[in-house]
């Protein structure tokens, strides 16, 4: 009797919680504290940065998770920098690397709201200031081309750790998410996107001239994949293109997230592609809000390629029902509708209006923020002159012209409570009673098993709904539905030894528990 009064005590306790306090995991922020493992690596290939002189390279992530979490698996974000290809200072501007501001404190934030979250660099290195255009155009193609490959080593590497090393980091690989800002943005797109040979064969990604240096021959495109391997990254040249890392595992992905990227070409938007939100300044320099030209932000600026922004990434997911799963949603949050009062009605694009009136070049970035000491430093540690981090500050400057953390930090907030809901609708993520409360009140026993085990609330007045087992690598071996009450018991029939995960969905919540069959 007592241990009932205590879980209907704690029940009592959750849902007040849960109704006034809204800290609902994934949509707030339920853990204070993160831990980061830094430079874990996850694959590794040929680059041409910084000699132009193919040379192999790990490729290194900072792996966050929230610190006391008590789930056996959580969704995956893998979230990628922005730079331009070049690394800060290097590239003329203050940012480009997997420590950037905006990138730490983004994916912290989203490790706060329950995610484990990798913060992957990837290969960097093209020719943006050469006076011929086909040397621009094809190494900056070639540049995403790589990172794309790299972006998917990274997704097998969780694959392949959950099948073969017993999931470290404790992730659901049925629900990875990947997010890229600014140059991040372009890669994550073109990685849900790209996947036929003829669509890197488009007449803008042909070669208008031979070149030796870069591979390039007239009327072929510039990405040649007997050269630097296929989408996936196996083939290609051993001296270009190392094709072992995570053979055979999958690259799927669930979700995209773009801040102030574009992608290669709407056409290659097709119905089944992952669904995608995106922010965008309307009028930023380095990426068109709708369709337009990239250009090289020199003296005067260089055209490269012309793109697709979000504007017209979004208006065309939303058309093939890719967004379908958040669009019937009807959010009506004061995030969503300050989208909706500039976006068209297109659910899923966030403009932001900066400033008012523009100003030429325009605005890009608004949730970064740097130090022009850091930045001074920097450039000296990587082998610069100090002056050099001063310039990349000024530069930052000119297209964020009233940059400080505060500012970027709003961004972000307005970023994090318009995307995670999308997120948890259309990946079905638990978002009601804290899932560590949860976690309490509802019972798997007896564990280990030998023949059966029940699921319990008993003492509450939850109902389980439904009742879904899957191995230690997310795959699901069956789900039980239409449940009632707030017990049920299920036999072993033919499960081999060892550890299942238990997913219960009650009426005011979802909580992941472990069994373990001997």
């Amino acid at each position: 009797m007592k241990k009932n009064l205590l879980k209907l005590s704690m029940l009592a306790f959750a849902l007040f919680t849960a109704q006034t306090m809204n800290a609902q995991r994934y949509l707030s922020e339920v853990f204070s504290d993160v831990s980061v493992t830094p430079n874990v690596t996850y694959g590794n290939n040929i680059t041409i940065f910084p000699t132009g002189t193919p040379t192999a390279q790990d490729l290194k992530m900072d792996i966050y998770q929230p610190v006391g979490d008590v789930e056996p698996i959580r969704p995956l974000i893998v979230y990628l920098h922005t730079g331009s290809f070049v690394p800060a200072v290097f590239n003329q501007n203050p940012t480009g690397g997997k420590s950037d501001s905006a990138a730490v404190e983004m994916c912290t934030q989203f490790a706060r709201r329950g995610y484990v979250v990798a913060n992957a660099t990837y290969r960097q290195g093209w020719v943006p200031t050469d006076p011929d255009q086909d040397v621009r155009t094809g190494t900056l193609l070639q540049a995403v081309y790589r990172a794309i490959q790299d972006a998917k080593v990274c997704v097998r590497f969780f694959y392949e750790d959950v099948s073969n090393t017993g999931n470290t980091y404790a992730v659901d690989t049925n629900n990875i998410i990947l997010a890229g800002q600014g140059t991040g943005g372009y890669i994550a797109m073109a990685y849900a996107t790209l996947d036929k040979p003829s669509e890197i064969q488009l007449p803008k990604f042909l070669s208008n001239t031979n070149n030796a240096t870069y591979g390039f021959q007239i009327g072929q495109p510039y990405v040649n994949q007997a050269i630097l391997g296929d989408f996936d990254g196996y083939g290609g040249l051993p001296q270009f293109n190392n094709p072992n890392n995570h053979v055979g595992f999958s690259s799927n992905i669930r979700f995209v997230l773009n801040m102030g990227g574009a992608l290669g070409d709407s056409s290659w938007l097709e119905a089944g592609d992952a669904p995608m939100v995106a922010f965008h300044v309307t009028n930023d320099p380095f990426a068109p809000y709708g369709d337009g030209p990239v250009y090289v932000p020199t003296t005067p600026p260089q055209f490269v390629v012309d793109v697709s922004g979000s504007q017209t990434v979004i208006t065309k997911s939303n058309l093939l029902g890719n967004n379908a799963c958040f669009n019937l949603a009807g959010f009506t949050d004061p995030y969503t509708l300050a989208a909706n009062n500039n976006n068209g009605g297109e659910d899923g694009l966030f403009p932001f209006l900066r400033p008012t009136p523009p100003f030429a070049p325009g605005e890009a970035g608004p949730w970064e923020w740097y130090d022009s000491t850091a930045l001074t430093v920097y450039a000296q540690a990587v082998g610069l002159s100090a002056s050099a981090g001063t310039q990349a500050y000024m530069n930052g400057l000119g297209t964020n012209p009233d940059m400080s953390k505060a500012k970027a930090l709003a961004y972000i907030d307005t970023i994090q409570n318009y995307v995670n809901p999308r997120i948890v609708y259309c990946l079905g993520l638990p978002d009601g009673i804290s899932e560590s409360i949860l976690n309490k009140i509802v019972a798997v026993y007896p564990n280990p098993s030998t023949s059966q085990f029940t699921v319990s609330a008993d003492g509450t007045n939850l109902t389980i709904k439904t009742v879904e087992l899957s191995d230690i690598t997310g795959r699901s071996i069956w789900k039980k539905d239409n449940l009632s009450g707030s017990s049920s018991t299920f036999l072993r029939g033919n499960l081999s030894n060892g550890i299942y995960i238990v997913r219960v969905t009650t009426d005011k919540g979802i909580v992941s528990k472990r069994v373990s069959m001997q």
